[in-house]
C-alpha cells in the first residue's frame, strides 16, 4: 500500500475490494464513521514507518532508488550500506592497481556499456591466461544467492571478490600473496585516504583487504537493472512501449510450449533469486544439453559445472541460468561463449540441444542424460523466432547502459542519457515530503494525459531525482516531465516555470 495515496487506502477501507463478483475485504463505510476510517489510514502509515525502520536498521541508512517493483536485497549484517562505502568501491572497481601489474580492474571484465560483461567468450587475466568461462553479468547481482556459474557455496559479493584478486588457477588480477603492496599502493593515492575514512569512520586501520571487499560488494549491490521498455510495458506507463512483434514473443516466452520462464522467471529473469524477506531461497543449477562428448564426462573436463563441488555425475554440466536482463548486449552467450547469437540460442534450445557432428566435442546435447527437462524441442516458424528476439531485445535498460552513477569515476563523467518524459506539466508546488520521495502541487491540465488540479486541492507526485526534490518549496512555479509509473505518477527534470502560466 506505500505506493497507494493517502485518498486511494481510504477509498479501499470504505468501500472495500471487490473481484470477479465477490467481496474479497468488506466495505466499512457503514461500521466506522469517517473520521474512524481516516484514523485507519494515518495507521496503516504509521505500521510502513514502523517497518521502514526496521529496513533501514537491517540495511543502513542507504537510499537505494529500486526500480518500480523491486524489492530490498538482502544485505549482510557485517557491511550494511552508506554511500561512502558505494563510492569507495566505484573507485576501486575501476582502479588498475588492484592487479599486480596494474593492466586490469574488475572492470575489465565488467564493463558497463555491456551490461557489466566484456564481449569475451572467456575470460582473460592480466597475466594472459584464458578462464574456462566467460564473466557474469552483474546487472542486479544482489539479488543472487549463487554469485557464479557453478559453485553453490560462492553467496556473499563479499567473498566472491576475494576470487579474481587472490585465485590462482587462473590468474586474474593477480595480487595472491601481495597483499601489503596493493594495500601501500591504495595509502599512496591520497583521494583514497580521503574516501576509506569516510567509508569506515570507526576503524583505526581503514586500509585492509576486507575493507576493501566489502566496498566493492557495496558499489556492486547498486546495479540494479529495471527500466527496459518491457518494464515500462509491463508496469502500464506505456503499452505501446515494445512492438507488437515483442508482446508475441512474450507470450511464447512464459507459454509452456518453449518453457523459458522456468529458468528465467521472476524480475530478474533468473531462477536463482533472493531479496529481503524472502521465505525460501532458490539455487538452481541447469544442463542444458549444450554438450554431450563420448567418454567419461559429457562436457569438457575443464567446464564440468556443479559436478565439480558435487562429484556427483548427474550434476555434469549443470550451470546456473543467468539473468535475462540486457541480453542483446551480454553475447557471446552461454557459460563458455560457446553461441555466438541469440539467434543460435533459440535455435539450441529449439532443437533441444545442441549437436556438434564433428572433433573431440562431437555428440548430440539433446540426448545428454543430466539434461533439464525443461529443456525440450519445440516448433517454432520464423516469424515466431523473430517475435521471441524482439521481446528479448525489449529487456534491453539503456539508461542502466549509461547511468553516470555506474561509470568509471577517474575518467570525465559520461553524458546523461535520460528518458524523455512524454508529457510537459506546469504547477506550483503545494507541500514536500522528502521522506516519500514526492511532492503534492496545484496544476495546469496536460492535455490528453491529466486534468488540472487547481487550488484547493493538490494531486501528489513521485519525484525521480531526489536532490531535486530536495530543493523544492511551497509556493514554487515549475515545470516539469511528468509520465506515468505503475499507479503512480512521476515528476522529472523539474525547474522554474517562467511561461508565466496560471495553476
Amino acid at each position: 500500500m506505500e505506493s497507494m495515496r493517502d485518498g486511494e487506502i481510504y477509498w479501499v477501507v470504505t468501500h472495500g475490494i471487490l473481484h470477479n463478483d465477490k467481496q474479497q475485504m468488506p466495505a466499512f463505510d457503514t461500521r466506522l464513521t469517517e473520521t474512524q476510517r481516516w484514523e485507519l489510514v494515518l495507521w496503516v502509515r504509521e505500521l510502513r514507518k514502523k517497518q521502514k525502520a526496521v529496513e533501514i536498521a537491517t540495511l543502513g541508512p542507504y537510499e537505494w532508488n529500486l526500480p518500480a517493483g523491486f524489492p530490498f536485497p538482502n544485505v549482510p549484517k557485517d557491511n550494511p550500506m552508506t554511500k561512502e562505502k558505494v563510492e569507495l568501491g566505484r573507485y576501486l572497481f575501476y582502479d588498475t592497481r588492484l592487479s599486480l601489474n596494474q593492466t586490469q580492474s574488475c572492470a575489465t571484465c565488467h564493463r558497463q556499456e555491456k551490461a557489466f560483461t566484456d564481449g569475451r567468450a572467456r575470460g582473460l587475466g592480466s597475466t594472459g591466461q584464458l578462464h574456462p568461462r566467460g564473466p557474469m553479468s552483474l546487472a542486479n547481482v544482489a539479488y543472487s544467492p549463487a554469485l557464479t556459474w557453478a559453485n553453490p557455496n560462492m553467496r556473499q559479493l563479499e567473498s566472491q571478490a576475494l576470487v579474481p584478486m587472490f585465485g590462482e588457477t587462473p590468474v586474474e588480477l593477480g595480487v595472491s600473496g601481495k597483499e601489503d603492496l596493493l594495500l601501500n599502493r591504495l595509502r599512496g593515492v591520497a583521494i583514497y585516504r580521503k574516501l576509506f575514512a569516510a567509508a569506515f569512520p570507526g576503524d583505526a586501520q581503514p586500509f585492509s583487504i576486507a575493507n576493501v571487499t566489502k566496498a566493492i560488494a557495496s558499489f556492486e549491490r547498486t546495479l540494479l537493472s529495471g527500466d527496459s521498455p518491457y518494464d515500462d510495458y509491463q508496469r502500464g506507463d506505456n503499452v505501446n512501449a515494445i512492438s507488437e512483434s515483442a508482446k508475441r514473443g512474450e507470450a511464447l516466452f512464459f507459454s509452456e510450449r518453449t518453457e523459458c520462464f522456468h529458468c528465467h522467471g521472476g524480475f530478474t529473469f533468473t531462477g536463482a533469486l533472493d531479496y529481503l524477506g524472502k521465505g525460501i531461497t532458490e539455487v538452481e543449477f541447469h544442463n542444458t544439453g549444450l554438450y554431450n562428448r563420448t567418454g567419461e564426462f559429457s562436457y569438457p573436463k575443464n567446464n564440468l559445472g556443479l559436478y565439480e563441488f558435487t562429484q556427483q555425475k548427474d550434476d555434469v554440466g549443470k550451470f546456473k541460468a543467468p539473468t535475462l536482463r540486457n541480453i542483446a548486449v551480454t553475447g557471446p552467450y552461454m557459460h563458455d561463449g560457446s553461441i555466438a547469437t541469440l539467434e543460435d540460442v533459440i535455435s539450441h534450445y529449439k532443437s533441444g540441444g545442441r549437436t556438434i557432428r564433428s572433433g573431440p566435442l562431437a555428440g548430440d546435447g539433446s540426448q545428454n542424460p543430466a539434461k533439464s527437462e525443461f529443456v525440450k524441442a519445440f516448433d517454432l516458424n520464423d516469424q515466431e523466432k523473430a517475435d521471441m528476439l524482439a521481446f528479448l531485445r525489449s529487456l534491453t535498460d539503456k539508461s542502466f547502459l549509461t547511468n553516470p552513477r555506474f561509470a568509471n569515476p577517474w575518467q570525465p563523467a559520461p553524458a546523461i542519457t535520460k528518458k524523455e518524459s512524454p508529457y510537459v506539466l506546469h504547477g506550483e508546488i503545494a507541500a514536500v515530503y522528502v521522506e516519500d520521495g514526492s511532492a503534492s502541487l496545484y496544476h495546469a491540465e496536460v492535455p490528453g494525459f491529466l486534468a488540472a488540479m487547481p487550488r484547493p486541492t493538490a494531486m501528489e507526485f513521485q519525484v525521480a531525482d531526489r536532490q531535486q526534490l530536495r530543493l523544492l518549496k511551497p509556493g514554487m512555479k515549475v515545470v516539469a516531465g511528468v509520465r506515468r509509473q505503475g499507479s503512480d505518477y512521476v515528476l522529472e527534470n523539474i525547474r522554474p516555470d517562467k511561461s508565466g502560466r496560471r495553476q
